[in-house]
Formats: C-alpha cells, sequence, structure tokens
C-alpha cells in the first residue's frame, strides 16, 4: 500500500484560512485523500457482501436443520462503520441529485417540495432510517 505523507502547513496561509485551536494545520494531498477513499469504499463493498452471505448461510442452515425448530440464533456480524460509511455514499447520491435539481431547474421557482423531500431523505439515511 502506498503511503499516505502527511504536510504541515501554517493554518493562516490556506485558502480559505482555517481557525482553530492550532498554529498549523495538517494536511494530505487530494490524490492521497481520493487512493484512501477509494479503498475504504473497496473494504466497505466486501464487508456489505459477507454480510449478505451470512445471512444466506444462515437461511440455509436453518433450512437444513429443521429439527432445531426456532432455537436457530440470528447473530450475525455487527459492521457499524460500514454501515455508517454505505450509509454516507446513498446521502451522498441524494445530495448529488439535489445539486442536479438546482442546476437543471433552479430559476423555475417549481422544486422547493421536490428538493426539501430528498433533503430530508439525505437526512434520514445518514441516521440510519431509510434504506
Amino acid at each position: 500500500m502506498k503511503e499516505v505523507k502527511i504536510y504541515t502547513i501554517v493554518s493562516d496561509q490556506l485558502s480559505p484560512p482555517i481557525t482553530g485551536e492550532s498554529f498549523c494545520t495538517d494536511m494530505v494531498r487530494h490524490s492521497d485523500y481520493a487512493d484512501l477513499e477509494e479503498k475504504c469504499a473497496a473494504l466497505a463493498a466486501e464487508n456489505a457482501g459477507l454480510k449478505k452471505s451470512e445471512v444466506e448461510f444462515n437461511e440455509y442452515c436453518r433450512h437444513e436443520c429443521e429439527d432445531v425448530g426456532d432455537t436457530w440464533v440470528d447473530d450475525f456480524t455487527e459492521t457499524p462503520a460500514t454501515d455508517a460509511f454505505l450509509a454516507e455514499v446513498r446521502a451522498s447520491g441524494v445530495d448529488a441529485a439535489i445539486e442536479h435539481l438546482h442546476k437543471k431547474f433552479g430559476g423555475t421557482g417549481h422544486i422547493g417540495v421536490s428538493v426539501m423531500a430528498l433533503e430530508w431523505l439525505a437526512q434520514e439515511i445518514r441516521k440510519g432510517g431509510a434504506a
């Protein structure tokens, strides 16, 4: 894996300047950040696939071992970081749709309700309440 180099810069030399608790700010190159984001997305996709196969295997075992009745336990692996990442990916898609509506129909005055509904959807997805 390529090493991500961390750079330090005086905060007020950034554009826009960053005001915060420190004189300096640690930065990474956009290309390094994009590479890491891509790897994170690939890992999240793998985890989602593993979760799906876990459910399918559990269903198979439940079917093959009918004599155990209702004692079969659905003890699935928890993956909160993956779930949160995938929710953000889905919500970002909704944000992109909102931006597209503004660009395409912004001057018409006919997108308010649609945009509000999409903003609500993005919030719900981020909270984990919408699929």
